[in-house]
């Protein structure tokens, strides 16, 4: 709900409420070597929803649970894109989207144990809706990126799955300008002064260091010598030491 008021170029202080946890939830060290999110027992915990998620679906809430149980309407998603816009306007509603990228995320965790998320993630209904959301227009599409950014919060379930979702969607998408606007969405929060969200950083950490990703072979990264310093010093804030100036698959590493 605060994510809804805050404007696009807030970041920082989207950052600063995005960070706050409950009490008695441990952080753990995410540059740690022997770090691994699916070993944490925290990740089979739901976090607290106190606000109201389905209010602003409810145009189309039933089509949607139709299609996330068994694909049906097959005209679901020509129905749900022009609803996801503001009322009378032909721009997209971040309130909606927030929503959307919440409930089915919630839906998808129902489905799948947190330790299928990884596996399952693919091959299920909840993923079609969020790689649809990917075919957007730019702003479109960067909202949607970011509610997804939003749910990186504390270690729990929810960011275990939002941090898998984003992941797999760079990865699966063919559209360079995806990988970039993913990248940039997670980037622009973590240059902004601390704190940044523990979600936040492992989903990043993963991006840069896991090969799959192979993210330093992607143009972006190098467009020019300013963009690539900022990534290489992101990078060396977020690396163990012992990764920084090692070879990273097809691309190298931060020097």
């Amino acid at each position: 709900s605060f994510c809804n008021i805050i404007p696009e170029n807030c970041v920082q202080l989207r950052n600063l409420i995005l960070s706050a946890i409950p009490k008695g939830i441990p952080l753990h060290d995410p540059i740690s070597s022997d770090f691994k999110i699916d070993r944490l027992p925290e990740i089979s915990q739901s976090p607290l929803i106190l606000s109201n998620v389905v209010g602003p679906l409810m145009v189309f809430k039933s089509d949607l649970d139709g299609y996330l149980r068994n694909q049906q309407p097959t005209d679901f998603f020509t129905k749900m894109v022009p609803l996801l816009r503001k009322e009378g306007k032909n721009e997209m509603d971040a309130p909606k989207i927030n929503s959307l990228v919440l409930y089915v995320g919630i839906q998808g965790l129902a489905r799948l144990q947190n330790d299928q998320i990884s596996s399952g993630l693919g091959r299920s209904p909840e993923m079609d809706v969020f790689q649809k959301l990917m075919e957007l227009d730019d702003h479109g599409r960067y909202l949607s990126l970011n509610a997804i950014a939003n749910q990186l919060r504390y270690p729990s379930s929810h960011t275990h799955y939002f941090s898998c979702v984003m992941l797999y969607l760079f990865n699966e998408t063919k559209d360079d300008g995806v990988k970039e606007q993913i990248t940039r969405v997670l980037l622009e929060r973590l240059i902004t002064q601390r704190p940044h969200p523990w979600g936040l950083l492992i989903t990043f950490i993963e991006l840069i260091k896991n090969t799959k990703y192979q993210f330093w072979s992607h143009p972006f990264t190098r467009c020019a010598t300013e963009i690539e310093k900022v990534f290489q010093n992101v990078a060396r804030s977020c690396m163990p030491t012992s990764s920084r100036g090692s070879g990273s698959g097809d691309g190298d590493a931060p020097q």
